[in-house]
Order: structure tokens, then C-alpha cells, then sequence
């Protein structure tokens, strides 16, 4: 609630001087929204614009298959993560992967758990996807003061680099205004089955400061979400604490405009985000749903920050920008360990055995990167010829840092051994009971030039050519301590380089305004990386079942092609519109990640090639004026073609599933608008989400083969929203999991390698019934 002597638009220009007129000396910021761009060029109205080639195009002249949700739809089907989008967009999944639960986005089926990212994620047009580090993934963003959100699938690497080989998501935030003002706030009350209270308000308040030159935008963000696992004691089985995976995010963003006459933009901003978790969101199986037995809380938190400036230069028939940032996320969490060393060193020989007073991991990953665009595009839509050239310089850095801490283990090798840790493995614990330490630091650079361009040779047919050519240094070092190190090992440093060319041509055709018909062809690319050490005397056993005698120092890169034929139609003024896409992608020596079972221990290597074959459909209609229908379906046959590993001792086999890709992913929505009493406008919409079964491994025939978290189960999610609004105000009842499936969703045995018992599984969240209410002025 705003103070009655509280005046916001003094204050945003006093906060304007201090903070923004420093930035536009030194960092970057977003693209502009989609009532900008359109006032830029003259387009129809109700032309729905997107900016998938990084300038303004109507949706449906875009070749590309591609997914956009504005804010009403993010709002409606209950998006409040950007991981959420995988439930609403098919082809695109979310799986939670590894013992620290790490989530991470798989497009089209290419998906690898280790190395550089397969999708690349944008917040406007700064990237902010990090490597798959196995303990943190992707910064969990949330969906507020967006405008859109726009899903490019197939390999968008030509325009947005190498870490877009499976499809690229860029969350546009809105933008500060020159003209008029905005006050917008919404809150959120929500109640989880076995649960507690789901709690969210937000705000945003923006205008022109002075009007035509310039404006600002502020908008503050709060999340609470119920935790519905309860944890017991692992001795007495006694309740310790109710819902204890509860977790809050925190967002705040401050974005300003400034206009020098017709040519010359400039838009600072500043995105900060804070989230916590009181505890990992894992049940055990032995226990039975939503109930789990660690012996210490692990609890994680997350720091993003971003500030930013886009400069925007208007000249003689052309549009140069510059788009500067700096990414800076700290990253924490704790894992319990309590079990692991009666696993590993005792062999199992004690199920369920415990490190007396517990043990825990406890990671940290720092993630800077700073980024540098300049583009120039060509400033006439309708011209016959249209280019866009540009350069792009990234420079990031990773530090992950490990320690196993578990002071009891002394007294548990004394029990169970009779013997000391010194005596077990030559060496004692480090200081502070530590029986691991590890740092690791990776830092890579990127300097690329890009151009592409689309020619209109004849009425209705357009053919476009691109083509990325980028250098791609990495330098890595890793230290490693203590007795589960085997000693103290410094790898590195080791470096590697690739320079890699991304070439993208497309063919299109539109035989009417509304149709378009398209083939295009286009490569993706992941830099390669370097291993840490693995323990050759610790590991030879399983080495050996692999045919090898150490693991690799390196990994190289991977690369695919990706074939594509769509069609795009708007039929019967629009009251129905098509979307149809088919693709075919080979994908060459695949970066993986090898696990070693009986010693705890991975390294990457480049396993084969795969073949992805599938179909995405997009339906909406309007047989009635105020009935929506939508229907989406996904398909996709991805598989490996190559045999990788020894005979008993296999990796990969020939026609084994990509693992955590469902073959079939669909939604399907209906929603119905009313007119009541009162000047009231109102709506009832129901959707329907399906995600096919999964395979958590490659293959039956792998060493690592685990017939108990193989399978996947298939899921299927009924939600339900009932709204009705006027002036600008919206109250909204909703059903999430109307019909309250569990089905599991994460099942792994990462911490107890031998037996296996018990696994840590996830379910579906429970059926969560609420009330939202939202104003705007």
C-alpha cells in the first residue's frame, strides 16, 4: 500500500539520476516491447509480433516453430516459473536430475546431463543459462512483470549461439513507457492438499517522468510456496517437521527509457532474485509419499543478479544496437550424505546404516558472465532485401566448490572395521571432519560475428541465409583433497578450443497473408570441456568393465543437423489457425556423462550419435464467439544409432531412447468468456497437460542399469480456472491438479549406489485450490 505522502514519480526520477544516468556510461539492458516495435513499423492491427529473429515480425511469417505466451496466458494457465513452461509447451520438458535435484530443459530430445547447455535461456536479450554442473542448474526465474515469453525450437545457434542447439527461450520483461503511467498489482492465496498456504503479491508501477524523453519502471516480486514432504527422525520414527520443502522467491527490477530525439534510445536496467528452499522436495520410497528420513535439513538458496543497457541508435535506413550486461549468481546448498559412506566403503553390508551425529555435502557455485552484443539490422520491413550483422563477446567464469563434511565416520569405521579412516584409506580426515574438498573453476570466452539475411525474390516467396563463425576458448582446473580424493590431486590447468561455424538457410512461401509454408536447415553446436581426476586405483574396477585404464582428460565438441518442414495457415478470418512442423535431427559424437557405480565417480566423453525424428501441431479455434479451443501435441522418436561400450559392458546400444525425452507430450485447452449483470466480463477454462513415459537411462544392457528407476511414468494433469473482471480488475478462482495425481516424477539412488534402498523420489504437486486477484490502472 502506497503512503498518502508518498509520491512516486519524483522519487523514480531522483532514484533515476542516482542510479541510471551511472549505468549508461558502463552496462547493458532488454530489447523493446511488443507495443514499441510496432509503433516503430507500421503493422496491421491484431498482427501479433514476435521478435524470434531479433526484429519485429508477425508470428505467422516467422519460419520457425515456435511457442509465444503473452502475460494473460501465463497468468491463466498458472505460470509462475519459467519451468513451469514445459507442462504448456510441447516438445519441451523439465526434468529434475542427480542427487542435488538440478532441473534442466530438454527441447526436441536433445538433452545431455553434463557439459554446455542444449537450450539456450534469455531474460530480453541477455543469455543466462550456465553448464550443467550436476549440483546447480539454470537460475529458477520467475514469470513476473513479463510481457511474453517466446519458445524457438530447433537449433537456433546462427542468432543466438552455440548453447541453442536443441531451441532457445527468451523471457521478455515489460518496458518503461515515455507516454502516460501503469499501475499494476496482483496477489495469489492458494491452498496445497497435505500441505500448507501457497502465497504470492506483486507489483509494478511505471510512467513517463518526462513525457517523450523520458521514463521508469519498478516492480517488486514475493512467492511462498507450501512444502508438502514431512520429515521423521530415522531412529525413534517420530515426526520432526511438517512440509519442510517449502520454498520462497524474492524479485525485484528496475528498468528506465531515455529518448534523444527520433534517434537515440537508451533502456538501463537492473533484475535482481533471491530464492530459498527449507528443504529438498524428495520423499523416500521405503517411507511411502511425501515422507522422508534425512538426518539434517538441506536447505539451498539462490542469488541472481543482472544489471544491463540496451543502446538503440537510429540511422540512415538502419537500426544499430548494443545490448551490454554482467551476470553475477551465487549459488548454496546442503545434501544429506548421512548414508553415504555405509554405502560406499562398508559395501552395503548394513542397509539403511547412518554416519553417527549425520554427514552432509555442501556445495557452492558462483556464475559471472559478461556479455556484449552490437547488431545492425536493416530498418525498412517491406524492403525486398533485409539483413541483420552483428558481433557478440562473452566472458564467464565458474567456481563450484565441494565438501563432504562427516566427523562420525571415525566412529563408524571403528564399529564396523575396527579400524581407523587413516587405516582404511591413508590418509585422516581433513580439518573439520572432511572426508572430500573440491574446487572447481571454469572459465570460457566466446567472440563471434553473425549476419543473416531474407530476400523476397518473387511475390510471396522468401529465402533466408545465415551463418555464425565464433571462437570458443575454455580453461579449467580442479582440486581435490581428502581420503575419498585418494589424496590431495590438482588437475589443470587444461585448455581447449573450438571454433565452429553455424551455418542456417530456410525456403518460404506464402500463398495467402494469413499462410506460409516453409523448409529450412540448420546446425547446432556444444563447445567441449575437460574432465577431473578420476581415482585410477579407487576406479579400476569399473574402468576396467569400460575397456579402459583412466578416463579421459577431455571431451570434444558435439554438433547436429536439424531438417525442418512447416506449414502455418489462418483459416476462416482466423477462427482457426494452424501450426505444423516436422523435423529430422542427426546428432554426432553426444557428450554424456559416464557414472563409475562402485566408486562414485563420472567423467564425460563423446558416446555415438542419435537420430530425432518427430511432429509438433498446433491447433486453435472459435466455432463460437466466445469459445476458445486449443489443442497441442508433440512427437518425437529420439534415439542413439551407435553401439558405445564393450560386449556385457555397454554404455549405449543401438536403438536405445534418448533417456528423459517422453515420445509424446500434448495439451488441450477450452475456454469460454461471459458477459454478466453489472458491466461484469467473465471466463471458465479448463486444460488438460500429458507428458509420455520416460527412461532415466539409455540403456538395459548398461552398467549402471537400474531396473527400479528405469521407467518413467507417464503424467497427466487436469487444471481449472474460473474468472470474471471489470475496469481493469480480475478476480480468479483456480483448481491446479484438479483430480490430484501423484505420479512420480524423480526417482534416483545417486546416494546409495550398492543397494539401492531406499530411493529418493518426487511426485506430482498436489491438487492446490486458490483464489488470485490482479488490478490495473
Amino acid at each position: 500500500m502506497i503512503p498518502a505522502r508518498f509520491q512516486p514519480l519524483p522519487f523514480l526520477a531522483r532514484l533515476f539520476v542516482h542510479m541510471c544516468c551511472p549505468f549508461a556510461l558502463a552496462v547493458a539492458a532488454p530489447v523493446m516491447a511488443q507495443e514499441d516495435e510496432a509503433g516503430r513499423h507500421a503493422v496491421d492491427p491484431g498482427t501479433v509480433l514476435v521478435t524470434a529473429r531479433r526484429v519485429a515480425e508477425a508470428e505467422q511469417s516467422v519460419p520457425i516453430s515456435l511457442v509465444r505466451l503473452d502475460a494473460v496466458e501465463l497468468e491463466r494457465r498458472g505460470i509462475a516459473r519459467l519451468a513451469d513452461l514445459s507442462g504448456v509447451v510441447p516438445q519441451l520438458s523439465t526434468p529434475t536430475l542427480g542427487a542435488f535435484g538440478a532441473q534442466q530443459p530438454i527441447m526436441r530430445g536433445v538433452f545431455s546431463p553434463i557439459g554446455a547447455a542444449t537450450v539456450g535461456l534469455y531474460v530480453d536479450d541477455v543469455p543466462v543459462q550456465i553448464r550443467s554442473l550436476e549440483v546447480a542448474g539454470n537460475p529458477d526465474l520467475r514469470s513476473f512483470d513479463l510481457d511474453r515469453v517466446e519458445v524457438m525450437r530447433g537449433p537456433q545457434g546462427t542468432l543466438f549461439g552455440a548453447d541453442s542447439m536443441g531451441g532457445t527461450i527468451r523471457a521478455l520483461t515489460r518496458q518503461p513507457r515515455l507516454e502516460g503511467g501503469e499501475l499494476r498489482a496482483s496477489g495469489e492465496l492458494a491452498s496445497v492438499a497435505g500441505g500448507g498456504l501457497n502465497r504470492e503479491a506483486q507489483a509494478a508501477l511505471g510512467g513517463a517522468l518526462l513525457p517523450g524523453r523520458i521514463g521508469a519502471r519498478v516492480s517488486a516480486y514475493y512467492r511462498r510456496d507450501a512444502g508438502v514432504v514431512d520429515r521423521f527422525d530415522p531412529a525413534s520414527g517420530a515426526l520432526i517437521e511438517k512440509n519442510v520443502d517449502h520454498d520462497a522467491a524474492m524479485a525485484l527490477r528496475f528498468a528506465a527509457k531515455m529518448a534523444f530525439g527520433e534517434w537515440l534510445e537508451l533502456t538501463p536496467s537492473l533484475f535482481y532474485q533471491r530464492t530459498a528452499r527449507g528443504d529438498q522436495p524428495f520423499y523416500e520410497s521405503s517411507l511411502g509419499p511425501f515422507r522422508q528420513s534425512a538426518s539434517l535439513r538441506q536447505p539451498g538458496r539462490d542469488r541472481y543478479l543482472l544489471p544491463s543497457l540496451t543502446a538503440r541508435l537510429e540511422l540512415d535506413g538502419a537500426t544499430l544496437t548494443s545490448v551490454t550486461a554482467w551476470l553475477d549468481r551465487r549459488n548454496r546448498q546442503i545434501v544429506d550424505y548421512s548414508g553415504y559412506f555405509g554405502e560406499i566403503v562398508l559395501g552395503g553390508m548394513i542397509p539403511g546404516i547412518r554416519t553417527p551425529g549425520g554427514s552432509y555435502s555442501r556445495t557452492t557455485v558462483d556464475q559471472s558472465v559478461f556479455t556484449q552484443e552490437l547488431r545492425m539490422a536493416s530498418a525498412d520491413p517491406q524492403a525486398p532485401l533485409r539483413w541483420l550483422i552483428g558481433g557478440f563477446y562473452s566472458r564467464s567464469r565458474i567456481v563450484m566448490e565441494q565438501r563432504v563434511v562427516e566427523p562420525g565416520i571415525a566412529d563408524l569405521a571403528q564399529s564396523q572395521l575396527g579400524l581407523s579412516i587413516e587405516e582404511i584409506f591413508g590418509l585422516p580426515l581433513l580439518p573439520g571432519g572432511q572426508s572430500y574438498h573440491s574446487r572447481q573453476q571454469i572459465g570460457e570466452r566466446t567472440l563471434a560475428a553473425f549476419a543473416q539475411a531474407n530476400w523476397t525474390f518473387a511475390p510471396g516467396w522468401e529465402a533466408t541465409g545465415g551463418l555464425r563463425l565464433s571462437h570458443d576458448p575454455l580453461r579449467f582446473r580442479l582440486m581435490s583433497e581428502g581420503p575419498f580424493a585418494g589424496g590431495r590431486n590438482v588437475t589443470g590447468p587444461r585448455r581447449q578450443s573450438d571454433t565452429p561455424l553455424i551455418p542456417y538457410a530456410s525456403l518460404s512461401w506464402r500463398p495467402g497473408k494469413d499462410s506460409l509454408i516453409y523448409l529450412s536447415a540448420g546446425k547446432g553446436f556444444r563447445a567441449g570441456g575437460t574432465n577431473g581426476t578420476v581415482p585410477a586405483t579407487s576406479c579400476a574396477a569399473d574402468l576396467s568393465a569400460l575397456g579402459r585404464a583412466a578416463a579421459p582428460d577431455s571431451y570434444g565438441s558435439d554438433a547436429l543437423w536439424s531438417y525442418e518442414l512447416g506449414v502455418k495457415a489462418g483459416l476462416a478470418d482466423q477462427r482457426l489457425r494452424l501450426s505444423l512442423a516436422a523435423f529430422r535431427i542427426d546428432w554426432r559424437r553426444i557428450q554424456q556423462s559416464v557414472t563409475l557405480p562402485h566408486c562414485g565417480f563420472s567423467y564425460v566423453d563423446n558416446l555415438g550419435a542419435a537420430r530425432n525424428r518427430g511432429v509438433e501441431l498446433a491447433l486453435q479455434a472459435e466455432p463460437l464467439r466466445r469459445l476458445a479451443l486449443d489443442f497441442s501435441l508433440g512427437f518425437v522418436d529420439a534415439r542413439f544409432r551407435r553401439n558405445v561400450g564393450l560386449p556385457g559392458a555397454a554404455i549405449v546400444a543401438v536403438g536405445d531412447r534418448i533417456p528423459y525425452v517422453p515420445r509424446w507430450s500434448a495439451t488441450m485447452a477450452a475456454e469460454y468468456g461471459l458477459t454478466l449483470p453489472g458491466r461484469l466480463e467473465g471466463f471458465v477454462r479448463t486444460e488438460w497437460r500429458h507428458a509420455g513415459r520416460i527412461r532415466r537411462a539409455p540403456s538395459t544392457r548398461s552398467i549402471a542399469y537400474d531396473p527400479r528407476v528405469y521407467a518413467g511414468e507417464a503424467s497427466d494433469l487436469l487444471f481449472l480456472r474460473v474468472g470474471l473482471g471489470r475496469d481493469g480488475w480480475q478476480l480468479s478462482v483456480f483448481a491446479d491438479n484438479l483430480l490430484d495425481s501423484r505420479t512420480p516424477l524423480y526417482r534416483n539412488a545417486d546416494l546409495v549406489p550398492v543397494t539401492g534402498s531406499p530411493l529418493r523420489e518426487m511426485a506430482q504437486r498436489p491438487r492446490t485450490l486458490g483464489l488470485s486477484a490482479s488490478i490495473g490502472l
